[in-house]
């Protein structure tokens, strides 16, 4: 849900997140609200702190392709979007919980 091909295609995500938590929950239940909130800002911090796909330029310098190079923007303008509207995105979660 968080990922670079639903969150950059429109405001799906964010208004699937409340559904996305309730059926987590309803399949999890012992998972905590508090877990369940910082969801978005975790998903955005791995996304931010995944080191692929620039590792691969380290590995093999001339590596960094074209569909490679597409991917590495599409994660990054990923996370600066979950960050823009992260007070959006937890309000949906809070949504979900209710």
């Amino acid at each position: 849900m968080l990922d670079h091909r639903t969150v950059l295609r429109g405001d799906e995500w964010l208004a699937g997140l409340p559904d996305l938590i309730s059926a987590y929950r309803e399949a999890h239940s012992a998972a905590r609200p508090e877990d369940l909130l910082s969801t978005v800002a975790v998903g955005c911090a791995w996304t931010l702190a995944s080191a692929y796909p620039l590792t691969e330029v380290l590995d093999q310098p001339h590596g960094l392709d074209a569909p490679l190079q597409a991917y590495a923007r599409a994660r990054h303008e990923t996370a600066l979007t979950l960050l823009d509207r992260l007070d959006e995105a937890e309000q949906a979660v809070r949504d979900g919980l209710l």
